[in-house]
């Protein structure tokens, strides 16, 4: 591979969204705060804690016969997720977190918390800013549940530590990352 300074990249700036699930991803050049129809933001997402991606699953393993011990390598089955900290005390941000569907906010503003939390599917998209381009980073399908302890710390923003599970969309791929782009109007 050959040393490409403009592959680095340094994602200064972020943003989320989510839509129903396999959701049309935006495609060439569109404005960072409004990908399209469809696409609505997480809102502000932590600085301090940003979004991490994991990888959960075997190991290749090298099988063999006798007379070549290195015969093969195995393709072991892998699950993706990220996890990603909201930082809006929200209604979407709570139904997310407590795996509530839209009915859980009551007509006095108040939200309810499930007793059995449900994970919501929705599509993904992550933008990443790096000066003048961006890297778009979409998922069409993936299951969104609240994964870690809420800590009520004086000293820090409340974050709502929200894991999502990556599934296969219509198409079986998980998603796709885009090449980079330049920010702009959307191209028809």
């Amino acid at each position: 591979m050959a040393l490409e300074d403009s592959d680095v990249v340094l994602p200064g700036t972020g943003y989320v969204y989510l839509g129903n699930p396999n959701l049309t991803k935006p495609t060439g050049s569109f404005d960072p705060l409004a990908p399209g129809t469809g696409w609505d933001s997480v809102g502000h997402t932590s600085l301090e804690n940003g979004i991490e991606f994991g990888r959960d699953g075997d190991d290749p393993e090298t099988r063999g016969s006798w007379q070549n011990p290195k015969l093969r390598t195995t393709n072991p089955d892998v699950t993706y997720s990220l996890t990603l900290n909201a930082l809006q005390a929200s209604a979407e941000t709570y139904g997310l977190y407590f795996g509530a569907g839209p009915g859980a906010t009551q007509p006095d503003g108040s939200f309810k918390i499930p007793a059995k939390p449900t994970a919501q599917a929705k599509a993904l998209l992550i933008v990443l800013v790096d000066g003048t381009q961006m890297l778009p980073i979409y998922f069409p399908n993936v299951s969104l549940l609240g994964s870690d302890a809420i800590t009520f710390d004086p000293t820090a923003l409340l974050e709502f530590p929200i894991k999502g599970t990556i599934l296969a969309g219509s198409d079986g791929s998980l998603g796709d990352i885009d090449a980079f782009v330049a920010p702009g109007p959307a191209t028809p």
